[in-house]
């Protein structure tokens, strides 16, 4: 074994000497080396969070952040247009809309005269347009129920090829009743006390909001100082009344004695 070796040593040469200079150079060079691992270790890791964060965004509900709550709103989204609304032409009285005409109204208003007979009901008017009827209707329970009386033109022809309701005169009977809030009367949040009045004949009133010179209208008469109304409400284009006819009418319509 030994001769072996010895040849071995004198084929290889004498082995070259190492300096201090080399050594040197060795371990900055394994340094290097490290530091190039350790460099190249933290950029694949950065990477790979990179990847991760940007699944974890692609995943997310639209409008919603990474701590679960809401985003803020995208502000170029168009805003949405308004829920269409039913058309309606609205006349007096608060009708819906109907495709039927108006009945023909007349060149002059139709005249007040007096009532000969009374009305059917425990309330009549001692005024009545000329030439008109009247007739009974019980808006609540037979007996002792709100009664409503309906004054039409008995010789308008084919009163149904006309808008609904625009060819009536109603009046109907009605108490003021205390809400918490006072004496008031329907169709009013307010207590009669602070709503704007009118005269009606001898008693006062109040009507709803609208020009003069149109008489269709509805109008509340109190019966004195009592808690008794009657409600008169004019939705007769035929008529072709302003609003002092229709209070002069109101006013003379009252409870039977």
């Amino acid at each position: 074994m030994t001769d072996l070796k010895n040849l071995l040593d004198e084929a290889a040469g004498a082995e070259p000497g190492v300096t201090d200079a080399d050594l040197s150079a060795d371990l900055d060079r394994g340094r290097r080396a490290l530091r190039r691992r350790r460099t190249i270790g933290i950029a694949s890791g950065a990477v790979a969070t990179a990847l991760v964060i940007g699944v974890g965004w692609s995943v997310l509900p639209s409008g919603m952040a990474t701590d679960g709550t809401p985003a803020p709103a995208d502000r170029t989204t168009a805003t949405p247009p308004p829920a269409a609304t039913p058309s309606a032409t609205h006349i007096a009285g608060g009708l819906p809309s109907d495709h039927r005409g108006l009945p023909p109204v007349p060149s002059t208003p139709v005249q007040l005269v007096t009532n000969t007979k009374p009305f059917p009901g425990v309330i009549t008017c001692d005024l009545i347009p000329k030439g008109w009827a009247v007739e009974l209707t019980v808006t609540a329970a037979q007996g002792g129920g709100w009664e409503q009386q309906v004054v039409y033109d008995p010789k308008l022809r084919n009163p149904k090829q006309y808008h609904d309701v625009t060819y009536t005169l109603t009046v109907r009977q009605v108490d003021l009743m205390d809400n918490g809030r006072g004496l008031t009367a329907d169709k009013y949040t307010e207590p009669w006390t602070k709503l704007p009045k009118v005269r009606a004949g001898k008693n006062e009133a109040v009507i709803s909001l609208g020009d003069k010179r149109n008489g269709l209208r509805e109008v509340h008469v109190r019966q004195g100082k009592t808690t008794r109304l009657v409600a008169v409400s004019n939705q007769a284009y035929n008529l072709a009344w302003d609003e002092p006819t229709l209070l002069k009418f109101a006013g003379s319509c009252h409870y039977k004695k």
